[in-house]
C-alpha cells in the first residue's frame, strides 16, 4: 500500500490548494479592493490551468515516466504556493493561482495511470474508493483549518502552511516512489501523436460518456466551492471560522459514498455503483432547488441536501474512472490526462458561471446543481455505455 499512500498524500495536498483558503474568499474583496467575481476567478482560472496542463502531463509521463513528472510538478507547485502567499494585488494573486493549477495537476495524471496499471478492475475500484476516502479528508479539514488560520493569522498563512506541506510531500515522494512505467513511449510527445491520441478519445463514445459524467458532477462540486463561502458567510451570517464545519459535513458524505464503493467492489459491478451514485447526485441537485424555491434555505437545510450529492459523488468518483479506462482504445497516459482535464475544465466552467451569475442568493448554485446532475443522469441513460466493451490496451 506504499504507492497508493504516497499518491494519496500528493493528491490531498493538491486538493488543499483549492479549498484551504475558501473561508477567506469573501474577505479578499476588501483586501484587494475588488469584487466577488474577480475573487472567484482565483478558483476558475486555477481549475482551467489545472485542466489544460494535464493534456501535456499525460503524454509526458508516457515518454519520461511517472516519477519525474510528479516530482517536477510538485516542486513547481511549492514555488507557486509561495507566490500566492506573497501576492500584493488581485492580479498577482490570480497569476500565482494559475501557476498553482499548471503544476499541481501532475499528481492527478500520475495517480490515475499508476493505479489502473497496477490493479485489475475490482482492485482498482477498491483503491480508488480508498483514494477517494482519504483525499476526502483534505476538503473536509481544509476549510475548517483555513477558517481558523484566517482568523488567527490572516489569509496569507494558509498559503505558507500549504507551501510547507508541499515541500514535505515532495521529499517523501523523491525518497520512496519508484518508477512504475514499464516501457517509455518515445513517440508520445510528437504533435501528430498527441492530436491523434486525443482525437481518438474524443471520438470514443463510451469513454467520453464516462468522462463527461464525471465532468458534470465535479463541475457542480467546484461550483459549490466558489458559491458556498459567499452564501454561508455573507448571506446566512455564518462566522468565517465555522463555515468549514458545514462543508465538512458534505465532504463526510462523499467519504461515506467512497467507503460504500470500497465495500461493494467485487460484489457489485462498477456500472450499478455508478448508476446509484448518479441517482443520489440528482436527488441533491433537485432538493436544493426545491428548498430555495420554498424559501427554506438555511445553513443546515442546504448542507442536508448536499449530503445526498456528496454521497453520490463518492460512488461516481470510484466507478466512472475505472469504467472509462476499461473501454478506452488508447494508452493510459492519454486517458488519465483526459480524465483529469475535462472534469477540471468543467469545474472551471461551473465556477465561472457562478461568478457571472453571483447575486448573493442561493438561486445560481441551486439551478446549476440541478442542471448538471440531471444532465449526467440523462447522458448515462441515453448512451448506455455499459453495453459496449472495448479492449483496454496497456500502451499506445
Amino acid at each position: 500500500m506504499l504507492i497508493p499512500t504516497l499518491l494519496i498524500m500528493a493528491s490531498a495536498v493538491s486538493i488543499l490548494s483549492t479549498d484551504l483558503y475558501t473561508p477567506s474568499l469573501p474577505h479578499l474583496q476588501a483586501v484587494f479592493h475588488t469584487n466577488a467575481g474577480r475573487v472567484q476567478l482565483t478558483i476558475t482560472l486555477n481549475l482551467v490551468a489545472y485542466a489544460l496542463a494535464q493534456l501535456f502531463y499525460g503524454p509526458l509521463s508516457d515518454r519520461i515516466g511517472r516519477r519525474p513528472v510528479l516530482l517536477a510538478g510538485m516542486a513547481g507547485f511549492a514555488l507557486a504556493s509561495a507566490g500566492c502567499a506573497a501576492a500584493n494585488s488581485i492580479d498577482t494573486f490570480i497569476l500565482a493561482r494559475v501557476l498553482q493549477g499548471l503544476t499541481a495537476c501532475a499528481e492527478a495524471v500520475v495517480a490515475y495511470a499508476v493505479i489502473r496499471e497496477l490493479y485489475d478492475q475490482a482492485g482498482a475500484v477498491r483503491i480508488l474508493a480508498a483514494y477517494g476516502m482519504a483525499i476526502a479528508l483534505a476538503p473536509a479539514i481544509g476549510p475548517i483549518v483555513g477558517g481558523y488560520m484566517h482568523v488567527w493569522f490572516g489569509w496569507r498563512s494558509n498559503f505558507v502552511l500549504l507551501t510547507g506541506l508541499i515541500i514535505l510531500v515532495t521529499l517523501l515522494i523523491w525518497r520512496y516512489l519508484p518508477e512504475t512505467l514499464q516501457q517509455p513511449d518515445r513517440g508520445a510527445l510528437r504533435a501528430r501523436r498527441l492530436l491523434g491520441g486525443y482525437l481518438a478519445l474524443l471520438l470514443d463514445g463510451p469513454f467520453m460518456t464516462y468522462t463527461l459524467i464525471m465532468s458534470l458532477v465535479l463541475g457542480g462540486l467546484f461550483a459549490t466551492l466558489a458559491a458556498f463561502p459567499f452564501l454561508f458567510i455573507e448571506r446566512l451570517a455564518v462566522p468565517t471560522e465555522q463555515y468549514g464545519y458545514y462543508y465538512a459535513a458534505i465532504v463526510s458524505a462523499f467519504f461515506l459514498g467512497s467507503l460504500a464503493a470500497n465495500r461493494m467492489a467485487g460484489r457489485m459491478g462498477s456500472d450499478p455503483l455508478l448508476a446509484a451514485g448518479l441517482v443520489l447526485c440528482a436527488v441533491g441537485g433537485v432538493t436544493i432547488l426545491v428548498l430555495v424555491a420554498a424559501g427554506l434555505e438555511t445553513p443546515v437545510t442546504i448542507t442536508a441536501t448536499q449530503c445526498f450529492f456528496g454521497l453520490g459523488l463518492g460512488l461516481v468518483f470510484a466507478a466512472a474512472p475505472v469504467r472509462a479506462f476499461d473501454v478506452c482504445r488508447t494508452g493510459h497516459g492519454y486517458a488519465a490526462a483526459m480524465l483529469g482535464a475535462l472534469p477540471m475544465a468543467a469545474g472551471g466552467l461551473g465556477t465561472f458561471c457562478i461568478a457571472l451569475s453571483h447575486d448573493g442568493s442561493a438561486w445560481p448554485i441551486a439551478i446549476l446543481l440541478t442542471v448538471t446532475t440531471l444532465s449526467a443522469t440523462a447522458l448515462y441513460l441515453t448512451v448506455q455505455p455499459w453495453r459496449v466493451v472495448q479492449p483496454n490496451p496497456k500502451s499506445v
